[in-house]
């Protein structure tokens, strides 16, 4: 029986990466250098990361890759979350609203931009 969500596995390809994982609020706990990558897991929010810092790994094509698409956060004030992002250096979207109306944008991380 499944009894929830354990961790979101990124692949990004620099250390400067984690960056914008620290920028959203979580915090390192974990560093494992092996010898083709390094594993670091990163908690914040009751949700855990694991970022595997590969500077060989392939980037992403132009068509969107099989797996993980993107993983949402929530904010208690989205105008004000836009504001310190866009402060930060980041890429956000316009505001949407989702399949049920909650309003949302999306965010590119460093990798990304």
């Amino acid at each position: 029986m499944i009894t929830g969500l354990h961790h979101i596995a990124i692949i990004v390809s620099s250390e400067e990466s984690l960056a914008f994982y620290r920028l959203l609020g979580f915090q390192e706990t974990f560093r494992k250098k092996r010898k083709y990558d390094t594993a670091v897991l990163m908690d914040g929010y009751g949700l855990q990361l694991e970022v595997f810092i590969d500077p060989s790994h392939p980037a992403h094509g132009e068509q969107e890759p099989i797996g993980l698409r993107h993983f949402a956060l929530m904010v208690q004030k989205l105008e004000a979350e836009i504001e310190r992002l866009k402060e930060a250096g980041v890429e956000v979207g316009p505001v949407m609203n989702d399949w049920t109306g909650v309003r949302f944008c999306f965010v590119k991380d460093f990798e990304a931009v």
